[in-house]
């Protein structure tokens, strides 16, 4: 019997646990989870362990299908499904959200996480929620990746449906595995697991700022937009919400009249008997966060940058 194996990864909502569920031919493993940070508000249940699954090419050939989870904060699954699971991996599959409000970070983000990975291996980008948002398109993704200068495939597809899905995995095999009827894998698939036509609808349930709220230690926060304008808050006192404030115009002040620091993408002003005060900028957008002091920075940081790079689009979060 040959062996295959594909790495799935990407960021939540992309569609890895739908893709290898399209295509399995046991029923799948999956670690799902309540979304309990700003995910939530794209799905329910967030992946935080891995997906798995098997496909049958034929009676000698079957691939393993193994999907990441998609927050950051479970980075050390990445290393495991990398270094252990799928090692020896043929290709890996990043999913693509259209939605995202920038899906070319994405690429560069998880491009740069698997670097390493990647220089043994294939890469297909697979777009999916096209359907939803139509931009970027594939010209667009073209012209992107080459200016990243990515060695890759881009294919736009429905993770629900295994015909698209099967696709990505006779691209990845196709050139070692010849004698493959990929239109009779294609109807079997079809017949054992059918192509749900049920709609992306997103779940805008919660805003950063709740999401901030369950993160722990943290005491009162503020989503500020582009502009530095106040998107929601829950910090009533006046003087504290206008310190905050004041701190992200600093943050990019600095940046602006120190280039040479480069970008400052955060200020904490803390000390042993007051609570901690933090400023966290992502690109558009800033998290200014009153916190309990005795929580540690390097915490904060990462339970921010978790939030901030997660969040969707500022006019969902208003």
């Amino acid at each position: 019997m040959k062996d295959y194996k594909i790495l799935f990864t990407g960021s939540v909502c992309s569609g890895k646990t739908t893709a290898i569920r399209s295509l399995s031919d046991i029923e799948t493993l999956d670690t799902d989870a309540q979304a309990s940070d700003v995910t939530v508000r794209r799905k329910k249940n967030t992946t935080i362990a891995m997906d798995y699954g098997v496909l049958d090419l034929t009676k000698e050939a079957r691939v393993h299908l193994y999907g990441t989870p998609g927050q950051e904060r479970f980075r050390f699954m990445w290393e495991m499904l990398a270094c252990e699971f799928a090692h020896d991996a043929i290709g890996m599959v990043l999913m693509v959200d259209n939605t995202r409000k920038d899906p070319f970070r994405d690429i560069r983000f998880y491009a740069k996480e698997f670097s390493d990975y990647l220089q043994k291996r294939r890469l297909i980008i697979a777009v999916t929620h096209a359907d939803v948002e139509a931009n970027p398109d594939y010209q667009s993704y073209l012209k992107a990746i080459k200016n990243l200068g990515i060695m890759t495939t881009v294919m736009f597809i429905d993770a629900r449906d295994p015909r698209a899905v099967l696709g990505i995995v006779e691209e990845l095999i196709s050139a070692v595995e010849r004698d493959i009827n990929w239109d009779q894998v294609c109807e079997r698939l079809l017949d054992n697991n059918g192509f749900s036509l049920d709609f992306y609808k997103p779940l805008y349930e919660e805003t950063l700022l709740d999401a901030a709220m369950n993160k722990r230690g943290v005491l009162g926060a503020i989503h500020l937009g582009d502009q530095q304008e106040v998107l929601c808050s829950n910090i009533d006192d006046k003087s504290t919400k206008s310190l905050m404030c004041n701190l992200d115009r600093l943050s990019s002040a600095i940046s602006d009249k120190a280039s040479f620091l480069g970008a400052v993408n955060n200020i904490v002003i803390a000390g042993a008997n007051v609570d901690t005060l933090s400023v966290f900028n992502d690109q558009n957008q800033s998290l200014c966060l009153r916190s309990d002091k005795d929580i540690s920075l390097p915490v904060l940081k990462q339970q921010a940058s978790d939030l901030l790079q997660w969040s969707i689009e500022n006019d969902y979060l208003a």
